[in-house]
């Protein structure tokens, strides 16, 4: 392989459709974020993970007062501020490989904070959540796909209709998913040790 064949394969992000779809429309301080990232590879690649990248930016319109040296006072004007409130990459697979042809899809459950800020909008301020899939690939640059938003609510906002979502763990004999209030795996009938 030529030298400029081997920059352009470091530079280049492999050829893969990535597509990542949440479960709900909006999640509860508190609770997992489900969902599912979908790998369509068309070549082969060496993933060193799958993973989430999902933070909590704040915008806020405020105003500064600074000095102005050409006329040698001191002026007001309105600023936007943004701030990362939260951020975490949390991995849904470690490496693995991915096969050219052969689609894949990746469960993802992602914890958010209790302390963390509820999405708001008002006309100073907003905080919002965003999230997404990436292939990550050593030495080449990642697959990602396009940032979602999502809405994220404190306890008291949920409707009264609904009950908290239960968490799903896997049976440490079989690997079926059980609810995480279960005793015994509903599938193999072993008692939970956990």
């Amino acid at each position: 392989m030529g030298f400029f064949k081997k920059l352009e394969a470091h530079l280049v992000a492999p050829k893969a459709d990535i597509n990542l779809q949440i479960s709900d429309e909006y999640v509860v301080l508190g609770d997992n974020l489900e969902g599912t990232i979908t790998v369509s590879p068309h070549e082969d690649i060496q993933a060193t993970e799958i993973r989430c990248e999902i933070k909590c930016l704040e915008t806020i319109q405020t105003m500064r007062t600074e000095y102005n040296p050409a006329t040698k006072s001191m002026y007001t004007h309105q600023v936007t501020e943004n701030t990362i409130l939260y951020q975490a990459k949390p991995a849904c697979n470690p490496a693995t490989e991915l096969v050219n042809g052969v689609n894949r899809a990746f469960k993802l459950s992602i914890n958010i904070p209790a302390g963390s800020r509820p999405t708001y909008m008002s006309t100073n301020d907003a905080v919002r959540w965003e999230i997404k899939g990436v292939i990550a690939v050593h030495g080449r640059p990642d697959v990602t796909t396009k940032e979602l938003q999502f809405q994220v609510i404190t306890q008291n906002q949920r409707p009264a209709n609904e009950p908290p979502k239960l968490r799903l763990v896997a049976c440490q004999y079989c690997q079926s998913e059980m609810p995480e209030n279960t005793l015994a795996c509903p599938n193999c009938g072993a008692r939970r040790t956990a």
